[in-house]
């Protein structure tokens, strides 16, 4: 327990020492006017696109989902500004000078790109646990990139340590998160196609409404397939892996039933 005490009174230490060494050095203080600057430059920037286009008639034949998204964009044009204008002043001084004398500029990019991050997500799902989800994991990964922890945190989620086997299949947490994004940015996707497909579908005067509800179905259930099968394969998930593990529990529910 002293020693756990030790190291992090001398981590605390250590920081602190960073910190006054950050402020009194004088390229902190060219970064703090960069953005300060950056600040300006997009207020003045979302002013001119809000009298310029008008969000009601934006993207009005666009689907649903996508006229929110347009909608957001529009309302965040100064997050969308800054965030470019502090990663261009980032890669400036990273290619001019020492990556420390722009740190601040990088955790300014990061936190303005997590708050971009989650109102485009959370304008686009109704649901609010994922919104819940979706925010906590976007400040948890800037936090993470911020402290320089978010490699080793990645490092960890995907070792042997912390992974599962299952016939020809591993499995561990990181590729758990990965295969639920991409699930839910897919479903998403697919909801958006099949909706739009089943508008052009019912405005088609040559089919029977039956046939109209068949083939919104078949599209449906099309791209569900599809969908599941781009996010197994994106996070490298052998499908015939699956399917031998799926029919060995089909197999093994059976001789219990």
């Amino acid at each position: 327990m002293d020693m756990d005490l030790k190291e992090v009174i001398e981590f605390l230490h250590a920081t602190a020492r960073s910190l006054g060494a950050e402020v009194t050095s004088p390229w902190f203080y060219l970064q703090f006017g960069l953005i300060l600057a950056a600040f300006g430059v997009a207020f003045a920037a979302d002013a001119a696109i809000r009298a310029r286009v008008s969000t009601t008639s934006l993207a009005m034949r666009w689907p649903l989902p996508l006229r929110r998204l347009a909608h957001v964009l529009v309302g965040s044009a100064s997050t969308v500004v800054f965030a470019i204008l502090v990663i261009g002043a980032r890669v400036t001084m990273y290619q001019l000078t020492w990556p420390s004398r722009s740190y601040l500029l990088a955790v300014s990019a990061k936190l303005a790109l997590a708050w971009l991050v989650i109102r485009l997500i959370t304008s686009v799902i109704r649901n609010a646990f994922i919104v819940r989800v979706v925010s906590i994991s976007a400040w948890l990964i800037a936090a993470l990139s911020i402290l320089g922890q978010l490699g080793p945190t990645v490092d960890l989620l995907d070792s042997d340590q912390v992974s599962i086997v299952l016939g020809g299949l591993r499995l561990t947490p990181l590729v758990l998160i990965k295969l639920g994004a991409l699930l839910i940015v897919a479903l998403w996707l697919t909801n958006i196609a099949s909706n739009f497909a089943e508008s052009r579908i019912n405005r088609s005067s040559d089919l029977t409404p039956s046939i109209q509800v068949l083939l919104v179905k078949m599209i449906r259930m099309g791209l569900l397939v599809l969908a599941v099968t781009i996010a197994l394969g994106a996070v490298g998930i052998n499908l015939s892996a699956l399917a031998v593990f799926t029919g060995a529990a089909g197999v093994g529910i059976g001789l219990g039933l």
